[in-house]
């Protein structure tokens, strides 16, 4: 017969009251799924059941049917990652520090790929599966709009804006 004693596995004790606060930190990230657009709510990864239960938040509308919805959104949120959620929502947060250092990367790639002709090859080698056609032209186009003076700033043509987005949708995609 064995005693509980015995066993050696050890057991964290978490208090009623940090049970209540993770909660609600849960619920303050179910939250911030809610005023995601559906485009960008695909991106997250979620399971199909919180989906569904953020799906059906549009129609919860009254004040106290909305509380215990989103009691059951934080519910659900345990069965989900939510360290990789809340940075899925800090990449697309434009005020956190992980979207800054994302807009940054891809600043330092378009002024590079601007400014230095062997950069497209790296790019190339760092990313494979880049359309290489499309992506000369854009980087040439690019090009064009800048100043003649080398020192001066990046301007921000149409084709630099959309040589920007596509290094972000790039960089986003690793």
């Amino acid at each position: 017969m064995t005693h509980p004693e015995d066993d050696n596995t050890e057991y964290e004790l978490v208090s009623k009251s940090e049970m209540k606060r993770e909660m609600h930190r849960w619920q303050a990230l179910g939250e911030r799924l809610l005023t995601l657009r559906p485009d960008q709510l695909v991106t997250i990864p979620i399971t199909e059941r919180l989906a569904q239960a953020l799906e059906e938040s549009k129609r919860v509308t009254q004040r106290e049917a909305r509380r215990r919805h989103l009691q059951l959104i934080g519910k659900l949120m345990r069965d989900n990652d939510v360290d990789a959620i809340r940075e899925a929502i800090d990449r697309l947060d434009p005020s956190s520090d992980i979207y800054k250092r994302d807009l940054q990367q891809a600043e330092a790639w378009r002024e590079r790929l601007i400014r230095d002709d062997s950069a497209e090859s790296v790019w190339f080698e760092t990313y494979p599966d880049t359309d290489r056609q499309p992506f000369r032209s854009l980087v040439r186009a690019a090009r064009k709009e800048q100043p003649d003076d080398p020192a001066a700033p990046i301007r921000g043509g149409k084709n630099s804006k959309r040589l920007l987005r596509w290094v972000k949708e790039t960089l986003a995609e690793k």
